[in-house]
């Protein structure tokens, strides 16, 4: 008899359930941050994915630019086009290197439709699990197959839901996603969020959301996080971070991305306690 399909809780023991939960229970919310594979400035030899994790990242999540990948937010747009002449194969081994120098970490893939077109989905999940991704961030879904086909080969899926998104939509996706939801604060990364706004938002989403979710897409302060943090599971931070890096000199570089991190990282802390690492 065939062996069952692997669900996301197989891979490595569930990185991703397992640090939700320890966080959980710590009174934290997980701090995601994001990076372009093949960006000087995000995956250069310096480290930049370890240095984040290093300063307090739970989880690190990676766009993989591709032909035809046009993201809409100024920030995370140039450092894909300084990423295009990266081998793919390149970032891929990038990739597997990084969950072999860190087997507990759980590691995101952001997924936009021209990211399945270039690639397809059999060879984008094959070189996915291979690289010991946990998950795929579906930027815009269409429904739960693309979440199932991902379910099936090992992978959970984590869908972004727009603000307007149709309710039953929502519903659907919530069903299908195994760990987490993204919501979206706004229309585009690195966009400038109303913070009263947001806030409510993310309160109704807290009060009515049927899967733990991670906000994005605008988040670049402390004061910012610990506003969302009483009802998210989460906050990721790309286009603030890239901004800073790309503003500051190479040498100064692992300095400045530390101390960002590291307070991010406090503001994720619910009672103050200091973070358990």
């Amino acid at each position: 008899m065939d062996a069952p399909p692997s669900t996301p809780s197989d891979r490595a023991g569930d990185r991703l359930g397992r640090c939700l939960n320890r966080l959980d229970a710590a009174r934290q919310r997980a701090l995601t941050i994001y990076l372009t594979l093949g960006d000087p400035l995000t995956t250069d030899p310096s480290d930049p994915a370890l240095a984040a994790v290093d300063a307090g990242a739970d989880i690190l999540e990676f766009g993989l630019p591709t032909p035809n990948t046009r993201p809409r937010g100024e920030e995370i747009a140039r450092s894909f086009e300084r990423a295009r002449g990266t081998d793919q194969e390149q970032s891929w081994e990038w990739l597997g290197e990084l969950r072999r120098t860190a087997p507990d970490l759980p590691l995101l893939l952001l997924v936009y439709p021209e990211t399945v077109a270039d690639l397809g989905w059999d060879r984008l999940l094959s070189r996915a699990a291979t690289a010991g991704v946990d998950a795929l961030v579906l930027a815009r879904p269409d429904g739960p197959d693309d979440l199932e086909r991902i379910a099936a080969a090992g992978l959970s899926a984590v869908p972004g839901i727009a603000p307007a998104a149709d309710p039953a939509l929502v519903r659907r996706l919530e069903s299908a996603a195994a760990h987490l939801t993204y919501r979206n604060l706004a229309d585009r990364t690195g966009a400038d969020l109303d913070l009263a706004a947001a806030t409510r938002l993310t309160r109704r989403l807290g009060e009515t959301a049927g899967r733990p979710f991670l906000v994005g897409f605008g988040i670049r302060d402390e004061e910012q996080i610990r506003a969302f943090a009483t009802d998210a599971a989460g906050v990721v931070i790309g286009s603030r971070l890239i901004s800073v890096l790309s503003r500051t000199e190479p040498a100064a570089r692992p300095s400045a991305l530390r101390q960002h991190i590291g307070r991010w990282k406090a503001a994720t802390i619910l009672d103050g306690s200091p973070p358990e690492r």
